[in-house]
């Protein structure tokens, strides 16, 4: 049996409140809370995970479980369900999505970086040689090598603000898929697993990810601009993505109440960017 993503987290808070009650020693007495559950966008995660772990040296009290992505739209689901406490996205609502009484907070953006496997001698790449790398036009490196491209399903919030962000991408990212010139990596960790094992390839990461998870993935400068925290405060370097909370304000538990406080205060804005993440909008 198949079980969607947006079903998923039940199962593991259903799962949990079981082991707690039938453990020894267990019975007749009230269980342990329920813990706080924040899921979604695999851009969030490691960020989300430091946070949680800072905040519960804090509150032993609290328990957080931040399980694998589920993505952006399974994250607001369940957030609009009452599924999980927090919802983590890194897209904005759309349209569809905005009348589900959903409040969204943004806390951090990160670079997007454009990467490369550790044996590409380049340090830089254009918007031009974006373009005609997706059209097909431009596939070998320097040294002649064949570039192999690992890319992002559509919709995925990487391909979102590459859109946005590179005039004409939009264009050449649809006629690749429909000539379905390469088969798309659906997850952040599994595009950066794929990339920092595959010589000569070029694909997506971001900058939080590269400090937090330490994958060997050689960011490219974009248009000469690298692709650090200060550049992007600067408004120098044009591709950012943003990560973002969904919850039900009425419903919002006092203590993730308090957790998002914590993310919002001085120590958790030191804490981001310590690992690669400016800290508000």
């Amino acid at each position: 049996m198949v079980i969607s993503g947006r079903y998923r987290l039940w199962l593991i808070a259903g799962a949990m409140l079981l082991v707690q009650m039938t453990a020894p020693g267990m019975a007749g007495q009230v269980p342990a809370a329920t813990p706080l559950v924040f899921a979604g966008s695999g851009t969030n995660l490691p960020i989300v995970r430091i946070l949680a772990e800072e905040f519960q040296k804090r509150h032993p009290e609290i328990h957080i479980e931040v399980p694998a992505s589920i993505g952006s739209t399974s994250g607001i689901r369940a957030a609009a369900d009452g599924a999980i406490a927090l919802g983590l996205i890194s897209r904005p609502l759309k349209e569809n999505e905005k009348g589900l009484g959903l409040e969204v907070a943004t806390y951090a953006r990160t670079p997007l970086i454009i990467g490369v496997h550790q044996t590409v001698a380049e340090d830089n790449i254009s918007y031009a040689e974006i373009l005609d790398i997706y059209r097909g036009k431009k596939n070998r490196w320097k040294d002649g090598r064949d570039i192999v491209v690992l890319t992002r399903e559509s919709g995925d919030s990487t391909i979102e603000v590459m859109e946005k962000g590179v005039p004409g991408f939009k264009e050449v990212y649809d006629e690749s898929q429909k000539a379905k010139r390469w088969t798309p990596l659906l997850k952040d960790l599994e595009m950066n697993q794929t990339l920092a094992k595959t010589p000569h390839a070029i694909g997506f990461s971001d900058l939080g990810a590269l400090t937090v998870e330490r994958h060997k993935i050689k960011p490219l400068k974009v248009n000469g601009v690298a692709p650090t925290l200060k550049n992007l405060q600067n408004g120098i370097y044009p591709l950012a993505k943003p990560l973002m909370f969904v919850f039900h304000r009425e419903k919002l538990p006092a203590t993730a109440k308090e957790f998002l406080a914590f993310v919002h205060s001085k120590e958790g804005a030191k804490i981001m960017k310590a690992n690669g993440y400016l800290p508000g909008k």
